[in-house]
Parts: structure tokens; sequence; C-alpha cells
């Protein structure tokens, strides 16, 4: 023990705190509040993850399907399979900014939700200086590595090579980042960021890519504005096609759309 640098004591921090609680009888209640707004959040950012990615996995899986058919022989393509193909295309052309807004929603749902741990450390007297960022750096970590490992779950019976990647990135990045080692975290992320790119984005992009590399469908937002509004277009307007289709499946009702 250093001289001058008094030991952390687990009681006098919770005595404290327990004072500071009592003098302060809001800060619980507004501790509760950010808490429960990042669990809201939180669940809103997986919720539209998991159906999004869900819906293109099905469009890949029926992609596929057509695939082999027409390889084997068994359907020729007509203009009502490339109706089908382009209503298919209309329904995935969001899922990039889908993606991309869930991990937003993640991130702002964690920082919310660990929020309170900077004031809590402040109360006791412990260090905080610097809390605000390691927590906003914690919550993109986990907010990275929640949404590749549940991308990796909804690919793994589709697209194995690829959601093995998903799920690496994700496994190490909660086994080294915990560390609290900067030289490990730079690692991960230039080593993550890197094998994203060259399997999901550059090696696609190929003439004759390895049969190792599995296409997930879109997975790169635009930049333009122009591209935002179409692809919400393309999706509104698929969305609108499926839900007529659906609602001409129940008895006594042709269509609500």
């Amino acid at each position: 023990e250093e001289v001058g640098v008094k030991a952390f004591n687990p009681r006098e921090a919770a005595a404290t705190l327990q004072a500071w609680m009592v003098s302060h009888p809001d800060f619980a209640g507004s501790a509760l509040v950010w808490i429960l707004v990042g669990l809201l959040l939180l669940a809103i950012g997986l919720l539209v993850l998991v159906f999004s990615e869900v819906r293109v996995v099905l469009v890949v899986r029926d992609q596929d399907f057509r695939t082999d058919m027409s390889k084997g022989g068994y359907m020729n393509t007509t203009d009502k399979v490339a109706e089908l193909e382009q209503r298919e295309q209309d329904t995935v052309a969001a899922r990039p900014y889908l993606t991309a807004g869930s991990v937003i929603v993640q991130f702002v749902a964690c920082i919310c939700i660990l929020k309170p741990l900077c004031d809590v450390l402040d109360i006791i007297g412990l260090p905080s200086g610097n809390c605000f960022l390691t927590v906003a750096f914690g919550s993109f970590v986990g907010a990275v590595t929640t949404t590749t490992f549940v991308m990796s779950l909804c690919w793994s019976c589709t697209r194995g090579w690829a959601a093995l990647v998903l799920l690496l990135i994700a496994v190490s990045g909660d086994l080294l980042c915990p560390t609290g080692s900067p030289f490990l975290v730079v690692i991960w992320l230039c080593s993550s960021g890197a094998a994203f790119f060259y399997y999901f984005l550059w090696l696609p992009e190929q003439g004759d890519p390895p049969s190792w590399c599995q296409s997930i469908g879109p997975i790169k937002p635009s930049m333009d504005p122009v591209e935002w509004h179409k692809a919400a277009q393309s999706a509104t307007k698929a969305g609108l096609a499926d839900l007529k289709d659906a609602s001409a499946s129940i008895p006594g009702i042709r269509s609500i759309v």
C-alpha cells in the first residue's frame, strides 16, 4: 500500500452511499429512471435488429431455393418471379439502416444504464474523472458485440461461415475489452474492423469470391440522403404489399390495405 493512499473500504463506501441516499431521497428514483429508460431502449434496439435480420434471412433462404431449382432445371424465370425478386429487394433495402440504427439505440441504452454508476463512484469518493468516457466506450463495445452476436445466431443455419466470423468478432470483444488493457482493446478494434470489412464488404465485390465468402444481404449503408429516402420508400412499399397479402388470407377480409 502506497504512503498517503487510503485503501478502499467497501463497508465505508456502502455507509457513505446510504447516508447520501438518505439526505438525497430523489437520487434512487433518478437512477432507477435512467436504468428503466436504458432497458426500454435496449429492448427496442434488439427487437428492431432481430426483426430486420430474420426478415433478410427468410428472403435469402427463398433466393437460395429458387437458385437451386433453376440450376436443376425445375424452374424458369418468369415475370412473376422477377416481380417477386424486386419485392424482395425492396424488403431488404432498409436493412443496413435498421442495423446501424439498432447499434446506435443500444449504445445510448447502455450509457443510460451505466450512467448512475459514475454518480455512485463520485459519491463514495472513488476517482471518476474519466468515468463517462469509460462508460461510453464500454457501451460502444457492448452494442457492437451484442449486434454481431445476434446476427450470428440469426444466420447460423443459413450462412455458417459468415455466422462464424460474426461470432468471433462478438466473443473476442467480450473477452479482450473487459481486461481494461488499451493494447488489447486497440488490437480488437483494428482486427475486428479489418475482418468485417474484408469478409463482408471487400471480398464479395471481387469477381469470383471463394465459396466460404457468404453473402448475408445488403449490409453497407449509403451516406447519400437520397438513398435513405429510396430505401424507406422501398421498405414501406414492400411492407404494405406483405400486409395486403396477409390480410387477403383472413376469412371474411379481402384486404385491409
